[in-house]
């Protein structure tokens, strides 16, 4: 399947790109982009049964090296090197590697949350999380699903779960992430309704199994 364009860019004119419009999509892409929502959805994960808010930022630290920080570095190197488009990895047909590096240190990183007897809602997370990225690294081989809207309506799954229906009001930043990645012309519509359906079932599908 032909691949949606990457940037604004290459395929509209300056005067289009500047619209406050635009801007605001660009914003929202990236502070809700899945590095980003990474940060206070494994604190808040881990706060919920840590001893302290202090645990808990220590065993945030711990997983975001191996979920976020490891990954992050590997996609940058990529770019850096003219062997990955941009920090996006907008290319489908370039994501299967950063996929399997994240993948790769994300076990790591369960097996470091194991061994340092982190709370079971943050090993039961991680887990899910690297099931989860095996489906949609599967997925991603034959079509560009959103991982914005999956990462973000993943992330607010899990928190309903464990926090309940306080969580519910922040489903909007979803249809303001979706919005944000359509009109910046990274995925379809229908991508990044798949990418918020994959993230609402998948977790919570999981963590049922996986009896959290």
């Amino acid at each position: 399947m032909r691949e949606q364009p990457l940037t604004l860019d290459k395929n509209t004119p300056l005067a289009t790109s500047q619209l406050p419009h635009i801007r605001i999509a660009r914003y929202l892409s990236a502070i809700l982009s899945p590095i980003v929502i990474s940060i206070p959805a494994v604190f808040l994960v881990a706060l919920s049964q840590a001893a302290n808010q202090y645990t808990a930022l220590g065993y945030t630290a711990l997983t975001l090296f191996f979920l976020s920080v490891g990954p992050m570095i590997y996609i940058a190197i990529g770019v850096k090197m003219g062997k990955l488009s941009d920090l996006d990895v907008s290319k489908r047909s370039q994501r299967t590697g950063p996929f399997l590096f994240g993948l790769s240190s994300a076990l790591l990183g369960l097996i470091a949350l194991a061994l340092t007897r982190a709370p079971r809602a943050l090993q039961s997370v991680l887990l899910a999380t690297i099931i989860i990225g095996v489906i949609l690294l599967i997925i991603t081989v034959w079509w560009k699903i959103s991982m914005h809207a999956a990462s973000l309506s993943g992330a607010l799954t899990i928190l309903t779960i464990i926090y309940g229906a306080i969580c519910l009001p922040a489903y909007v930043l979803l249809l303001l992430v979706c919005w944000s990645r359509v009109i910046l012309r990274r995925h379809t519509t229908g991508q990044v309704i798949a990418g918020s359906i994959a993230g609402v079932l998948l977790p919570w599908l999981l963590l049922t199994c996986i009896g959290f």
